[in-house]
């Protein structure tokens, strides 16, 4: 009798530790914001600074770029990462749009156009 009894409590043992090791699953979630360095950039006079960040303030903030990487074994293991933009990218591409000859200084007449153009989207 003793001899039938090492394998079932083996048998119970190998279940036990089968069944806890499926329920659970090891998940990593991360978000990881990227940043550039902001654009250098003067205006012309203040009503051109306060026209042009207006405009970019009323700008939809959806425009964020973001990428995402999931690996995922089932039942054991999940991992996913994201990479988004930060302020500053919305920022630089703004002023790409606003400086229309690209010397690095925008004018008030450029602000009023990218606030125009903005206001259509």
């Amino acid at each position: 009798m003793l001899r039938f009894m090492k394998p079932k409590i083996l048998g119970y043992c190998l279940a036990a530790a089968f069944s806890l090791a499926l329920p659970g699953c090891i998940t990593h979630d991360e978000t990881i914001v990227r940043d550039v360095e902001r654009t250098k950039v003067e205006f012309e006079n203040d009503r051109a600074a306060r026209v042009f960040y207006e405009a970019l303030a009323d700008r939809k903030t959806g425009r964020t770029q973001e990428s995402t990487t999931k690996v995922e074994i089932p039942v054991v293991f999940e991992t996913k990462q994201r990479v988004v933009s930060g302020p500053n990218a919305a920022f630089n591409e703004a002023v790409s749009i606003c400086d229309s000859n690209k010397d690095g200084r925008i004018t008030e007449m450029e602000a009023k156009i990218f606030a125009e153009n903005s206001a259509k989207r």
